[in-house]
């Protein structure tokens, strides 16, 4: 009876041990989550082609290397990490957002844009929005006003 549960404890630990990722030699790749991990990063031989358009050398050892380490159960943070501790932070076709310099870099040229056109907006409603308001109005007192409406008057007359 010992010998039976002992067989069946070395057994069970073999089948866990065996269904573990680091030991299994033919761990199916989830090709869903490769691709997308492929599509976050960049080629780095300087072609500055996203990895999964480029077809180089370099391209295909990266494949590789993403493939072992999703073989060795790593998920997208630690491989993302393992693949900048390699090629640095430029491997990324994103900068992390966790570098405060990355956010400024991001967002500095859309602030400058709506800066650039409050610029524009604020320089054309002074200069020709004003300038055109002003040449339209007339400076006439109520007497000017009553002889105005004389002439008109005696235009309309001559006419009818």
């Amino acid at each position: 009876m010992k010998f039976k549960t002992l067989i069946i404890l070395i057994m069970l630990l073999l089948a866990v041990i065996g269904a573990h990722p680091a030991f299994a030699d033919n761990y199916v790749i989830d090709e869903k989550l490769f691709k997308e991990i492929e599509s976050n990063l960049m080629c780095t031989d300087g072609c500055g082609m996203y990895l999964k358009t480029c077809d180089n050398q370099t391209a295909q050892q990266m494949r590789v290397e993403i493939r072992e380490k999703m073989g060795e159960g790593m998920n997208p943070e630690q491989i993302y990490g393992f693949m900048m501790s390699i090629y640095g932070e430029e491997v990324m076709a994103a900068p992390p957002a966790s570098i405060p310099f990355n956010i400024v870099a991001w967002v500095t040229p859309f602030l400058a844009m709506l800066g650039g056109g409050l610029v524009i907006y604020v320089a054309l409603d002074k200069w020709v929005f004003i300038k055109k308001t002003e040449g339209n109005e007339l400076d006439v007192d109520q007497a000017d006003m009553a002889e105005y409406e004389e002439i008109v008057d005696e235009e309309i007359k001559k006419y009818f």
